[in-house]
Parts: structure tokens; C-alpha cells; sequence
């Protein structure tokens, strides 16, 4: 156990073993005293008379500086200043000096003990051993030392000694002393756990104080009792208990919204589908997640966030309130963690389920005033079904959760029920959530590259760098498995792999147009404070030149930590690495953020140029003025077709990537194409030159 003596345990702790050692040490001085006159004067021994007489005037001054040592630190044990760790070893001397004069005690006269004196020696030391461990209790090495200065000595001098019997009195008091040790062991394991609950007791008491003010902002139900208790003067032990019953109603609250927590709505979500009574009912169990909260965090902090969460849990209280007056059934309801709660309700029919979540949403939809902002949010809901989907109340949850993420991905419609289909998704991402822990070690990961043309220079100007991940076999797209890394948290690892290989094959390039290597970064890449220097490594060891490195990043990282964000492209941009912005006008494109970002290329997305209309060409046209007004270059990414490519040249689009000029190819393939695409550029050049 640990805290077991007095040199080892905490402030609190050594504070209570001192006011048991001190407690005792008065009776314990009275009797040692005693004992040693006993000794040393009980005999008639004039030949060892002056020697007993020091002896023991030495253990009466040893004692008179104890004595007023405990007179003082008993006085001083309630003073604000009161120096524990002084009074500790103050004691602790005592204890050692009383030790040392028992053992010379024993060294000086035993040897030459007869009869009755042998037989009564050993009678006072044994008791005074006995005595030591229950008062030296509270400190076992102290208990120990005392106790074994009492026996040993006494024990081998017995055993030197001419009279035979001695030696199995000094034989017994060894046995003695082995049984006193397990008992010291036992007393100090007693003690340490007796002050463990008196301090814990003092604890809670102290935690029962706080909780008191605080259940006196919610009702005035525990002030009643408190002055009930006052006005019966009932015992501690009813208060404590009272008390405890209180903190474990209080620990079945949500503390910010008073709805149900979680492990309450679970206890009586149990208790309701088990119940007989409910066996032929139908319940669902309606999971909801407000939709932008993280933004209202972010934006207003944390503070109008919580108050936005509390009117939100009135308006679905009140929403409970009314479905339980109009279906007769009791609806349970409770805050799941963060910007989720949970519903279960009962229903006869599935429109009043729609009606109950189309009135959830709408309630959550209207504006919420709060510090003077005007706040709205959206809800998506998933829905899980009692007995139809699981009569097990943990997998209703999940399968309410599952569809609730269903839903978010939907983004419009009514609320999302749950299906096996459904399931079969989830249990697919779980697989790939699984695969990706060990596909690095694997070697599951490769690389493939997608050249970036330069159509006016007719030469190839940077290749991208794309992740593949082959799994058991199977080929498992990046849509799937890169969400799932990010969500993870696994994209950190993954995306310095895909950095470290990427430099090491591109700095083996020989191609005459020197081409940079691009490679997508995440957000919780460029965010993570060990990206800089695990760029700066794989520069080091690939040997690539910085301003061959182009990293691909999107614009919505300036709205997870723009401050950080832009501390860190700062630091890329100094390094001469070129930073180019993906998939840009897809995301929440802001010019004010734009205006904070270090970049040199700006990438169109391939949905601009699926149909191109007059408004896709109008949002090419105004990318490309954005892009030139920053000094960056732009990209147009996914061209299929020589059209595609006719209009884009007609806008003044320099750079293209897509099939029209090259797929994604294994490094061997890259080379080949290279040549054949150098080979064919010379050649047109001299056709034309």
C-alpha cells in the first residue's frame, strides 16, 4: 500500500500520523521510564550500579527534551505556519536516541544477567516491544527501529551469555521479534488505511460543502433538509448519507442543460423496453446533432455556445412535454455529450414520428437570440426503432447514431431511419478504420503520379503525388479511406509517408523540365505542431530541392485555426516550398482569408468545368483575376476533353491536369510517358518551329 509511513505520505496524511505519535507519546515515556528504574535499580548489583544509574539518567534527559518537544508541537499542531517536516524528524530523534540507549542498555549489562533478572529482562522488554508497535503504529519504520532495539540486542547478547537457559529465552525473543515485525506490518497497513477514510470522509465532506451551493441554484430542496438536519441534530453518518443520496441524484444531471445524462437516459431507456408492460409498444429512439454548432463555438466562444445549448434543450423540453400530453407515453430525453441529444418516444403510428422530428428540426432551426446575436442552426436526426431494429437498447443508440451521420452526409430531406444497408456502410468504414492501424507496417500504401502540363511551354510543369492503398487484396478508394483517416486522426502518419516518398522519388527525376512534385497535405497536417520539422527531414534526407515541392491544401483550413494556419504556410513559404490552394470555390471561399494565406497556385475544381455555362466560365475567368492579382499561378484540375481544354486556353488557364493528357501511373509508367511526351512537344516544335 502506498503512504504507509510517516516519511512517505502526503502533508494531510503526515499531519494525522503526528497527532497519533504525539498523542501517545506521553503514556509512552511514563512507561519506558518506569520500566528502565526497574531495571536498573530492582537488582542489587553495586558492582554495575554507577553504569545503570548513567544509563538511565540518560534516558531521563532523553526523555525530558521529548517531553518538551511535545509540549510545543502539540501547541503549534493547529498554527497556520506549523512545520510538519521539522516535527517529523524531531520526533524521529527522539524515537532513535531512546532506541540507541535500549540497545547499550542491553550490550552493556545482559552478558552478565542471572536467574530472576534474566527472566524479568526479558518479561519488560518484550511488553515494552508489544507496546511500540500499537503506540509507533502510525510510523512503521520508527516501530521497527524501537521495537528491534528492544529485542536484538538483548536476543544475542543471550545467546553469549554462560546461562543455558538464556539462550532459549534469546531463541524465544527472536520469535517474538518475527511475530511483532508481522504485527508492526499489520498495525501500519490499519492505520494507513484508517487515515485514508478519515481523509477521504474529509474530502467528501469538504465536496458535499460545494455541491450544497450548487444545488441551491436548482431547487431549494437540499437547504430544507440541511435545516432539518440542523433542527433533529442528527448524526454525521445520516447527513453523510443524506447527502450521498443527493449527489448521485445530481450525478444523473446534465450540470449545463438539467436534461438526463447519459448514464441515466441509458438506465431508464433499459428499464422502459423491458418493462411488461411494454411489450407490445412501439419506441424510437431519435438521435440529434445540431448542424454548425462548431461554429457558433468558434466564432462566439464557448460562452454563448453553452447558452445556446441550454435554450436549445428548453425548446426540445418543450417539444417532450407536448408529445407526451398528445401520445399518453412517457418520452425520455437527455443531452448525449457535446451538440448531441438523444430521444426515445413512443408512438402508434410512423406519422407521428415524422411530425415529432419535422418539429425537432423546425424547432432547432428557428433563430436563437443570444448576447445580442442572432444564431441559427440546423439539426440532422438519425432514427432507430424498437423492436424492428434491435431490442437491445446500446444498439439502438448506435444504430440511431449510424443513420444521424447518414443524414449529415444527405444534408437535406427528412430525418434518416436506420436499414441494414445502412449498417453495412458503417460496418465497411469499421473495416477500413481497422486496416488502416497497421497499413504502413503492411506496406499497403503506394504512389502514383499525375502530371501537371504547362500548355504553353508544352512541357510537363509539376506531377502530383496520389495515395493508393490496396487492402486485403482489394483496392480501397481514397474517397473512402482518407475521411476516415483524417476522422482518425491517422492522416498525420499517413500523409508523412506519402510526403517522405514523394520527395525521394521525385529527387530521382532526371526529366528536362525539372518538374516539382506536388502532394496533398490535411488540415491536421499543416496544423500539427511537428509538420515544419518533418518537412525540413524529408528535404534533408530526399536530397529534393525545397522549390521543387509544391503542398496542396484546401482554403478551409483557415476557418479550423487561422492564426496557426498562417503561422505555418508562413514558415513553408520561407523554406521556398511552393503552397498551392485545392479544390478552391468548393469550400467556404473568403477573399478576407484569402488575404491571410502565403500561396502560389490556386487549383479549379473539376466541378467548374463539368458543364461550362456562362456562370462556370465566369467563375474561371474570376479565379484566374484572383489568382493573377496575387502573383499565383492557376491550375485547372480534371480535363477530359479537347473542348474542355479549347476554352479553358481561351480564358488564359496555363496550367491543365487531367485525363486528357495523363491518368494516374505507377512511377515506371510516369517515365515512359514523360519521354513519349517530351518526344512528341520537340517533334511539334520542329514542325512548326
Amino acid at each position: 500500500m502506498r503512504n504507509t509511513d510517516i516519511f512517505n505520505s502526503t502533508p494531510l496524511d503526515t499531519q494525522s500520523r503526528l497527532h497519533l505519535l504525539y498523542g501517545n507519546a506521553l503514556g509512552g515515556l511514563a512507561i519506558t521510564a518506569l520500566c528502565m528504574a526497574v531495571l536498573c535499580f530492582g537488582f542489587n548489583t553495586p558492582e554495575r550500579q554507577s553504569a545503570t544509574t548513567s544509563v538511565f539518567l540518560a534516558l531521563l534527559f532523553v526523555h525530558m527534551l521529548r517531553l518538551a518537544d511535545n509540549l510545543y508541537t502539540t501547541a503549534q499542531f493547529n498554527s497556520s505556519n506549523f512545520n510538519v517536516k521539522a516535527a517529523v524528524w524531531r520526533f524521529s530523534a527522539g524515537i532513535v536516541m531512546n532506541s540507541v540507549i535500549w540497545a547499550c542498555y542491553s550490550f552493556m549489562f545482559v552478558p552478565a544477567m542471572q536467574n530472576i533478572e534474566i527472566t524479568v529482562s526479558a518479561v519488560i522488554l518484550s511488553s515494552l516491544a508489544g507496546g511500540a508497535v500499537t503506540i509507533l503504529a502510525a510510523s512503521r519504520v520508527l516501530s521497527i527501529l524501537y521495537m528491534s532495539s528492544l529485542i536484538l540486542p538483548y536476543a544475542a547478547m543471550g545467546f553469549i551469555s554462560e546461562v543455558s537457559y538464556f539462550h532459549y529465552i534469546s531463541f524465544l525473543g527472536i520469535s517474538f521479534w518475527a511475530v511483532m515485525m508481522l504485527s508492526s506490518a499489520q498495525a501500519g497497513k490499519f492505520v494507513a488505511e484508517t487515515l485514508l477514510l478519515k481523509n477521504e470522509n474529509s474530502t467528501l465532506l469538504a465536496l458535499m460543502n460545494i455541491e450544497k451551493t450548487e444545488v441551491e441554484n436548482v431547487n431549494n430542496q437540499l437547504v430544507t433538509a440541511n435545516k432539518q438536519l440542523d433542527s433533529y441534530n442528527l448524526s454525521l453518518a445520516a447527513e453523510v448519507e443524506k447527502r450521498t443520496e443527493e449527489i448521485f441524484r445530481l450525478s444523473n444531471l446534465d450540470p449545463l442543460t438539467h436534461l438526463m445524462n447519459r448514464n441515466a437516459f441509458l438506465r431508464n431507456l433499459k428499464k422502459t423496453l423491458q418493462n411488461p408492460a411494454n411489450a407490445s409498444a412501439n419506441y424510437a429512439v431519435l438521435f440529434i446533432d445540431l448542424d454548425g454548432f462548431k461554429d457558433v463555438n468558434d466564432g462566439f466562444g464557448h460562452k454563448v455556445g453553452d447558452a445556446v445549448l441550454g435554450e436549445i434543450a428548453k425548446r426540445l423540453q418543450a417539444i417532450e412535454d407536448a408529445f407526451d400530453l398528445e401520445s399518453k407515453t412517457e418520452t425520455l430525453l437527455c443531452r448525449w455529450g457535446g451538440d448531441e441529444f438523444l430521444v426515445c418516444a413512443g408512438y402508434s403510428a410512423e406519422s407521428a414520428l415524422k411530425n415529432l422530428a419535422q418539429d425537432i428540426v423546425n424547432t432547432i432551426s428557428s433563430p436563437i437570440q443570444i448576447a445580442s446575436n442572432n444564431i441559427t442552426l440546423g439539426a440532422s436526426i438519425g432514427i432507430a426503432k424498437y423492436p424492428s431494429d434491435s431490442l437491445d437498447p446500446h444498439a439502438l443508440i448506435q444504430y440511431a447514431d449510424i443513420s444521424m451521420y447518414q443524414q449529415k452526409k444527405n444534408s437535406k430531406g427528412e430525418a434518416t431511419h436506420f436499414s441494414p444497408a445502412l449498417f453495412d456502410v458503417f460496418q465497411y468504414n469499421q473495416v477500413i478504420r481497422d486496416g488502416l492501424k497497421n497499413a504502413l507496417l503492411n506496406n499497403e500504401f503506394s504512389l502514383v503520379y499525375q502530371p501537371i502540363v504547362d500548355i504553353q511551354e508544352q512541357q510537363t510543369w509539376a506531377i502530383e503525388a496520389l495515395l493508393r492503398w490496396r487492402h486485403n487484396g482489394q483496392p480501397i478508394s481514397p474517397v473512402e479511406f482518407i475521411p476516415i483517416a483524417e476522422k482518425s486522426g491517422r492522416i498525420i502518419e499517413i500523409g508523412a509517408w506519402v510526403l517522405k516518398h514523394a520527395c525521394q522519388e521525385a529527387a530521382t527525376w532526371t526529366f528536362k523540365s525539372k518538374p516539382a512534385v506536388s502532394v496533398n497535405v490535411s488540415s491536421l497536417q499543416l496544423l500539427d505542431s511537428r509538420f515544419i520539422a518533418v518537412i525540413d527531414e524529408v528535404l534533408l534526407q530526399s536530397g529534393l530541392p525545397a522549390d521543387r515541392l509544391h503542398l496542396e491544401i484546401t482554403e478551409s483550413v483557415m476557418l479550423e485555426n487561422g492564426e496557426l494556419a498562417q503561422i505555418q504556410l508562413k514558415a513553408i513559404a520561407d523554406r521556398g516550398i511552393r503552397v498551392s490552394i485545392d479544390d478552391f470555390g468548393t469550400g467556404f471561399s473568403s477573399l478576407n482569408k484569402l488575404q491571410t494565406m502565403s500561396f502560389d497556385t490556386i487549383k479549379i475544381d473539376r466541378s467548374f468545368l463539368q458543364g461550362l455555362n456562362t456562370k462556370d466560365r465566369t467563375i474561371i475567368a474570376a479565379t484566374k483575376l484572383i489568382a493573377d492579382e496575387f502573383g499565383a499561378k492557376t491550375v485547372a484540375e480534371g480535363i477530359e476533353t479537347q473542348a474542355e481544354l479549347v476554352v479553358l486556353e481561351g480564358l488564359g488557364i496555363r496550367y491543365i491536369q487531367g485525363y486528357l493528357f495523363a491518368k494516374p501511373m505507377q512511377s515506371g509508367e510516369l517515365n515512359h510517358w514523360i519521354n513519349t511526351f517530351t518526344q512528341s512537344t520537340e517533334q511539334y516544335s520542329d514542325e512548326h518551329g
